[in-house]
């Protein structure tokens, strides 16, 4: 009996040296985590965060690579990568429509007051609700970011007044409620890769574009387009996605520690959005850029057309637009 139990015992062992061979040589879980933004800026800061906490939480056990400024491909061919499972993190913006359609609603000029109520909103039962309709495309919701509020920038007219844009060619993203929008407001959108910008600005091919004031520094767009009308007809949303198929295959412990370093990094990005962007104008004027302050009431007016255009394409329709804009009054 004794011999018996020696032999099980030294069974018992060696398979847990075994075993624990095997754990300790396991390769990591790679997550291949993409941006559209440039390194220092808070996009890429917050995601080296969450890169941060899980490797630190899970031992190492996940390793993240950060890719920053579409170094894995447009925002559009990334989230097809992460259906496949070829890519297995982003953050994105309006491409993300092309997926989940729902979203159109936080796509719309003037929607939020401000940031503070742009942010509860979607940490609300509303950005909550649109979970399952980016669960049946294949993504995992990781919460919503900020990158920033918008404003246009021209090569050479001013904008003083929504008058001032009448007949403009204006870059924006290929989304249809951005190019609806400034439709309204009297330009000409026309949809551009980002990576194409400065040198359309620069050849004068279009009189300008929109962007937050972190990216119209951080990329130069002050250089060809020195006119900077401070609009704010959107504050661009951050849609941090997974593969469903990578988050569903992770224990409970590496799903938790996945939210909750989603979380930090959404809440840091946030955080520093808002710090650059109130911090960033003295600068901008420091390089000669000439900033305006146009009337920001016709630009609200123009924009109710879109959300009728919109409406029905919303769940929930009117009373869903009308439902956020006054949240928290």
């Amino acid at each position: 009996m004794k011999t018996r139990a020696f032999l099980a015992t030294l069974m018992i062992g060696m398979f847990l040296l075994a075993f624990g061979a095997i754990t300790a040589g396991a390769k990591p879980i790679l997550i291949k985590a993409h941006f559209t933004n440039s390194p220092g800026e808070p996009q890429i800061i917050a995601g080296e965060l969450f890169k941060k906490i899980v490797e630190e939480k899970t031992n190492g056990g996940i390793k993240v690579e950060i890719y920053p400024n579409n170094q894995l491909g447009e925002s559009r061919s990334v989230l097809e990568g992460i259906q496949l499972g070829t890519i297995q993190m982003a953050q994105v913006t309006g491409p993300m429509l092309s997926f989940v359609p729902e979203l159109v609603v936080f796509e719309l000029p003037f929607l939020f007051r401000d940031r503070d109520h742009m942010y509860a909103v979607m940490d609300s039962e509303i950005g909550e609700a649109l979970n399952p309709s980016f669960e049946k495309r294949g993504f995992h919701s990781l919460g919503y970011g900020d990158v920033g509020l918008r404003h246009i920038l021209t090569v050479d007219k001013e904008i003083k007044s929504i008058d001032d844009l009448k007949g403009l060619k204006i870059r924006t993203m290929g989304n249809p409620a951005h190019l609806a929008a400034f439709k309204a407001f009297g330009a000409n959108p026309l949809p551009m890769a980002y990576g194409e910008l400065y040198t359309a600005l620069e050849q004068k091919v279009i009189d300008g574009a929109e962007a937050a004031n972190i990216n119209y520094d951080s990329k130069k767009f002050y250089e060809p387009a020195p006119h900077w009308a401070q609009v704010g007809w959107i504050n661009l949303v951050g849609y941090t996605v997974m593969s469903k198929k990578l988050y569903d295959s992770l224990s409970p412990e590496y799903q938790q520690i996945i939210d909750d370093a989603a979380k930090q990094m959404n809440d840091l990005e946030r955080k520093l959005y808002r710090e650059k962007d109130e911090s960033m104008l003295p600068e901008l004027e420091k390089l000669g850029v000439k900033v305006t302050y146009p009337d920001r009431k016709p630009f609200m007016e123009a924009s109710k057309t879109v959300y009728e255009e919109y409406a029905e394409k919303i769940p929930g329709g009117m009373e869903t637009i009308e439902r956020i804009i006054n949240y928290g009054k």
